[in-house]
Order: C-alpha cells, then structure tokens, then sequence
C-alpha cells in the first residue's frame, strides 16, 4: 500500500537531511507505527507522503500512486489528520464536517448521510451541534479523524494523534483507530512519541531517530533482540562511568546500555542476578541510587538504537486559541512563530534564517507586497504630514483631533466596521481574555468574529449604559 525508497528531505539550501535515505514498505490492512522523538523526521516523512512536501530525492507511491507524479490521485484516496487541529472552533461539529463534505463534492442526502454516520461513528451526535470551542481535546480529536474519513479513504495517515490527551481520551482513541482497521480494513500510518501507542495499536513499528530509519518490526521482533530482563541503575556523581567497565566484563551481563547518568544492563535472570551485581558494584565503592527490574519493552529498544529513552522525550503543546495569542508552533522547520523565531516586538531575530524559511515556503512574494504596502502607507502618511505643516497652527491643531479620534475608533472595529467586544480593549483586555490568553467567553468571542448581532447588541448595550 505504501512503499518509500531512499527519501530524502533538505529544508532550504541546508545540507542537513531532516530524512535522511528512510526506505520501508507497509502492507495493505496494516497498522504501521513510526515511532521517535520530535524532530526525528517523522512529520516530515508524513508530509511528504500525503503530498504536502516536496522530497529532495528518492520516491514514494501510495496506494500505487506516486507521490510527485499522481499526487492528486494520492490525495483522493488518503486522510490526513496532522499534529495541530484543522477544524473551525467557531462552528460547530456539524457545520465542520458539512464544510468538508462539501470540498469533497458530496451532496445531497450522501452528504448528510456521511456526516451522521461519522457523528455517530465516533459518538459526537450529542454535541453536533455545539461550537467546537467548548470540546474537549479528545471530542476535538476524534472530530479532526472523521473529517479525514468523510470520503472513505484507504490510508489514513494519523501524525501524533493522541498529542496533549488525558489517558483516558488516549485510550478511546486507540479504540476507534483498532475499529477502523478492523471493520473498514483502513491502512494506517501512525506517527507518535508513544511507546505504548505504537505497542498496543501497531502490527510493525519503525524507529527513526535524527532522520534515521534505525529498525523496523513487529513490537515483540524488536523486544526480542534485547534477550532476557532489563536492570535500570542509576548512580551519583560519576559513578556511571566507573560502573560501565566492571559491569561489561561481569559473567552475568549481556548487554550494557547508557542512558544519560544511568546504566542498563541486560541479563537472563534479573531477580537472582541482582545481589551479585550490587555486591560487585560495592566491593568497587560504587553506591548504587536506585534499582528497577523489568521485561524489556520499546523504551529499551529504543535506547538501544538510539542512545536515549522515549519516556523522557517532551512535547510541547500549544492549546487551540493560542494563534490569537502569540502562542507557538511544534514544527520547527515550517513555522515563523515564537521566540525562536521573533522578538516580543515581532521583528525576526535571526533575518538570514528567516528568509530562507520564506523562500522555502513560498511566502517570500508575500512578504514583499506586505513590504511595499507598509511603504506605500509610510509615503502618504509624509505627505500628509507635509500638508499639514502648510495650515495654520489652529487648523493644524483640529487636524490632530481628528486623526486621533479616527485612529481610535479604528481601533476599536472590525474591518466591516463592527465593534468588538470589551469596549476600548477589543479581544485582548482582561474582560474577554485570561491572564494565559484564554479565552473566558468562547462563544461571545465567536459571534464578535462572525459579526454576528449578539456582538452589535451587547455593544449598544455598553454603549448605552457609559
């Protein structure tokens, strides 16, 4: 169903391959689990293969399609759901997947069909009809995953789907994703961080690791190549490195991993292993913090290919209303926004970087009319600057009342004029906004978005009693 030979992916004019000559295949009815931290490669690799992005080299068919030459043949036959969500948190369930009904030309009573049956499907019916901003990360979820199945694709591709979840929205969500598989025989490319996620939900994992495709298997073939239990040490001070020789040259020890200031040593029996291996370490002056016992699992694996544990790997999320404020992107390669990027003013901190950014993205035609309408604006602003200064002082004076009171009642509009709520603040004052930058008043904020005639109505309403 998939298959990808060599990809290669460079951002820019960077030498540096976020992928770096990734080859696997992925059967039809499978669920396949690309497994590593972020930045490894595995978002990139997804973009690449749902025709969002261009590779540097090598190719890639899905479905029997090629990525670069049938792309739209691709698309057709594909869902996508990537790590940030895609729908409209001013519309409601419904209204959602209505909207993308629509852009796959349904109609009609299949249209209305396939929304309630996704409704149903994945137990949205009760809140249909509800503004998406009042769902819950997991109800959010599980409505980005049915926009992705309206048009009943045969590979959906899920990247970090569970992202930011409680453990219970995870685990329903491993539900859906197991009865998709089963009943509908969805392939499924699943991209996550989790090693849980990819144990229990996929039928062969590939680790990737620094663009890296480092292993590819079934989660028990790649538990399997780390023979007998695994004995977590942890130390003080430098003691890891004084314990590694002694325990690599012990009769007992199979394997000994690092991990940071921690050891793990692989042995055929760890309960009975444990008193010698303490008694050695302490003969050496060697004082051991603390011991775990426990069956290899993907973490150790993980470790093993890579040199670090997926349970300390972190992820940041950012929470849905954040693009209205300031709040940043995961993709470190795609997105202009956050410290890394700008300044508290807005202005980008690293000029060089972010213009090959905008080039690669194709949005540096863009930044130049921004550019030239800013000057355009600049110019007339000079000269009526210019005009003024030939009026008389009194004149002048007036002139500068005017602009003022032009000036804020701009400020506090829409551009059709509308006023915004909070009165002189507009959507960020204290009234309308946390001190985290949520929003306390969801739906209000919608309708003062929409334009909506609550927003007008509880303006009067303001106005009329100042």
């Amino acid at each position: 169903m998939i298959v990808v030979e060599d990809l290669v992916k460079c951002y820019g004019t960077s030498d540096k391959r976020s992928v770096d000559g990734v080859s696997f295949e992925i059967a039809e009815g499978e669920v396949f689990a690309f497994l590593g931290p972020n930045g490894a490669g595995k978002s990139t690799t997804a973009k690449i293969l749902t025709t969002l992005m261009a590779p540097t080299s090598g190719r890639a068919s899905v479905a029997g399609f090629d990525v670069m030459e049938e792309s739209r043949k691709v698309r057709e036959c594909i869902g996508y759901v990537a790590q940030n969500t895609g729908i409209d948190f001013f519309m409601t369930g419904r209204e959602n997947l209505t909207l993308i009904a629509h852009l796959y030309h349904l109609k009609g009573a299949e249209l209305k069909e396939r929304v309630d049956t996704m409704l149903d499907y994945f137990s949205l019916t009760e809140v249909a009809d509800q503004m998406c901003a009042g769902y819950s990360g997991g109800m959010q979820r599980k409505l980005d995953i049915a926009t992705a199945l309206l048009h009943r694709p045969k590979v959906l591709f899920l990247d970090e789907p569970t992202l930011g979840l409680d453990a219970q929205s995870r685990i329903d969500l491993w539900d859906y994703v197991r009865r998709l598989n089963a009943e509908f025989g969805v392939t499924v490319f699943l991209t996550t961080h989790y090693l849980d996620e990819a144990d229990k939900l996929a039928d062969r994992v590939g680790i990737i690791d620094d663009g890296q495709l480092q292993i590819v298997g079934t989660p028990s073939e790649l538990k399997d190549t780390l023979k007998g239990d695994s004995i977590a040490l942890s130390f003080d001070g430098d003691d890891t490195e004084k314990a590694r020789p002694l325990l690599e040259h012990a009769d007992f020890a199979k394997e000994v991993l690092t991990e940071d200031d921690s050891l793990r040593i692989y042995v055929d029996n760890g309960g009975a292993t444990i008193a010698s291996l303490i008694g050695l370490l302490s003969d050496n002056d060697i004082q051991v913090k603390s011991v775990t016992l426990a069956r290899p699992t993907l973490d150790d694996v993980f470790i093993k290919f890579t040199g670090k544990s997926m349970d300390k790997v972190e992820e940041k999320v950012d929470p849905w209303w954040s693009q209205w404020s300031g709040g940043g992107g995961n993709d470190e390669h795609t997105e202009w926004k956050g410290n890394k990027w700008v300044n508290s003013d807005g202005s980008a901190k690293d000029q060089a970087a972010f213009d090959e950014w905008a080039a690669t993205e194709g949005v540096a035609d863009a930044i130049a009319e921004d550019e030239r309408k800013a000057a355009d604006a600049a110019d007339k602003t000079a000269d009526a600057t210019t005009d003024d200064s030939a009026t008389d002082s009194d004149d002048a004076a007036d002139e500068d009342t005017a602009t003022s009171e032009v000036n804020v009642s701009e400020s506090d509009t829409t551009d059709d004029n509308k006023p915004a709520p909070g009165g002189d603040t507009g959507w960020s004052g204290n009234e309308w906004v946390n001190a985290d930058g949520s929003p306390k008043d969801p739906e209000a904020m919608a309708e003062w978005l929409k334009g909506g005639e609550s927003a007008d109505a509880d303006s009067k309403d303001k106005e009329g009693a100042r």
